[in-house]
């Protein structure tokens, strides 16, 4: 069962960029769901949706219209390569960061190639993933 803490509108690309800061986390694990979570929190994100799997994660990114959205890359229901390239079906703006454990190299790989924006890696480490996100937010991915 997905977690909605808030309903929004749609946000215009190019004030995603701006001022990115609306998320939804997909992540089967609670325990690195959580830890991302605190993460976000402490830096000034939102966190405004939460699941375990890529294709309630879809549904969520959907009607929620987050700024951002970070999936796990192994997930039941549909891996996070799999909800990214879905996604960009949907929405060819949307902006994806992929979180994969360090010895996942081929399925970040394969998230890059469908479209993530960059990478976090597993055990989270707080200055790596407040970068990447700031990266991301300043339209210097990865992609």
């Amino acid at each position: 069962m997905p977690i909605i803490l808030k309903k929004a509108a749609i946000t215009p690309p190019i004030y995603r960029r701006l001022r990115m800061r609306r998320v939804v986390i997909a992540e089967d694990s609670i325990r690195w769901r959580m830890e991302l979570k605190d993460i976000l929190l402490s830096h000034g994100y939102s966190v405004v949706g939460e699941t375990t799997d890529g294709r309630t994660a879809i549904e969520l990114y959907l009607r929620l219209r987050p700024d951002l959205i970070i999936l796990d890359a192994r997930m039941p229901e549909m891996d996070g390569a799999t909800a990214i390239k879905e996604l960009r079906r949907k929405d060819p703006d949307v902006v994806a960061v992929i979180s994969a454990g360090s010895g996942e190299k081929d399925c970040v790989l394969e998230a890059l190639s469908a479209g993530a924006a960059d990478f976090i890696t597993k055990p989270f480490a707080e200055r790596r993933v407040v970068n990447t996100l700031r990266r991301v937010m300043m339209g210097i991915g990865m992609r």
